[in-house]
């Protein structure tokens, strides 16, 4: 089968249809960035965060979702939209959104060896170095490549963290957003609030916003559309349905990575057979839910419980 318009597809990918199964297969694997509600809206709170002018309080942000909603995608799309261009007279590099992983341990001195580590400083230097002294090279190197938004992803390992660690490390997030006069996103999972909404001054200086779990609504629908209309398989995928979205919801636990990588399994299945377009019955394969719904299964129960002791 080739050679056909493929009106039902994305015009970027009609192309990419008539390929070979092999490099069709490749394109699907590689993803796809979709924006949906849920994340526009969040999207929307990180720019205004990061266009705020400095000032002595900083309006910060926690990004909360469970595992798998797609923060880190997220963050690091609002990290390229934002990314600067080299000062061509000094040869700086500008960072304007810097990104570092928190640490395993939540103490001062991991953390400054890991955002050393992010900015390419020299490290061997500072690894036996004072967390003061570590503190004063992060904020030098930081002002000179003018960032103005420091995301911590994985804030939720402060939760791992003795009761004493954890009030370090929130005091050192204070000093930092007063000393260096930039906003902070920290992303992480629900139970991440409870730690940071600790510090009742921490409590005052961040908003948080949620990527919700999946229901079985028209926005699943319209992101199930949007997907399908982005692979190139050769036929039209009759997925507009109740059906199919309770299928996805219930065997994903709502997580977003579950959704999309069964769908995409069910793409790639669909060429090696020949079917060319995915209806329910693919999606209720086990195969394309393979090493998943255990995991997912729990992430939606353990998100559930976090959204009902919120209330």
């Amino acid at each position: 089968m080739s050679g056909g318009d493929y009106q039902h597809i994305h015009p970027a990918v009609r192309a990419i249809a008539d390929l070979d199964d092999a490099a069709r297969i490749e394109r699907i694997k590689v993803g796809m960035w979709i924006e949906y509600p849920s994340v526009a809206r969040a999207l929307a709170v990180l720019q205004e965060t990061f266009e705020q002018p400095p000032r002595d309080r900083m309006e910060n942000v926690l990004l909360i979702g469970e595992s798998g909603m797609g923060k880190t995608m997220l963050v690091a799309k609002f990290e390229r939209a934002n990314a600067g261009r080299d000062d061509v007279v000094t040869g700086v590099r500008r960072r304007p959104v810097v990104v570092v992983l928190m640490p395993p341990e939540p103490s001062p001195g991991e953390f400054f060896n890991r955002l050393l580590t992010t900015l390419g400083a020299p490290l061997q230097r500072h690894w036996n170095a004072r967390t003061e002294r570590q503190h004063e090279v992060a904020a030098a190197i930081l002002r000179a490549i003018g960032t103005r938004v420091l995301v911590i992803d994985e804030i939720n390992s402060l939760l791992a963290g003795t009761p004493r660690q954890q009030r370090l490390f929130l005091q050192l997030l204070r000093f930092l957003s007063n000393d260096l006069r930039m906003a902070l996103v920290c992303a992480g999972v629900p139970e991440a609030r409870r730690a940071l909404m600790s510090d009742a001054q921490l409590r005052s200086r961040f908003c948080d916003i949620e990527l919700p779990l999946w229901r079985a609504d028209a926005d699943l629908q319209a992101f199930i559309n949007r997907m399908v209309t982005g692979l190139p398989l050769r036929r039209p995928s009759p997925v507009d349905s109740p059906k199919v979205r309770r299928l996805l919801v219930d065997r994903s636990g709502g997580i977003t990575i579950g959704i999309c990588r069964a769908i995409e399994r069910a793409a790639i299945a669909a060429i090696r057979s020949g079917q060319e377009m995915i209806d329910q019955a693919s999606l209720e394969d086990d195969a394309v839910w393979r090493r998943m719904t255990p995991a997912t299964s729990f992430t939606a129960v353990r998100g559930r419980s976090a959204v009902a002791s919120m209330r």
